[in-house]
């Protein structure tokens, strides 16, 4: 599968791939002067629950 972030966001080293039982990618904003430097980082856990992908915030560490 492949992923792509919302406007405005962008993905860099920040993405643990696996092999395993999830995935693990970081949005940050993107640096194109649109209040971008406001905005917070997303991170997600990405699972295959019933082989369907399945994204959910990942909590705080």
């Amino acid at each position: 599968m492949s992923w792509s972030p919302a406007d405005g966001y962008h993905f860099d080293e920040d993405v643990v791939r696996g092999p395993g039982r999830a995935a693990r990618l970081e949005a940050e904003p993107s640096d194109d002067g649109d209040g971008a430097e406001d905005a917070d980082d997303l991170t997600y856990d990405i699972t295959c629950p019933g082989g369907r992908p399945r994204a959910r915030p990942a909590p705080d560490d």
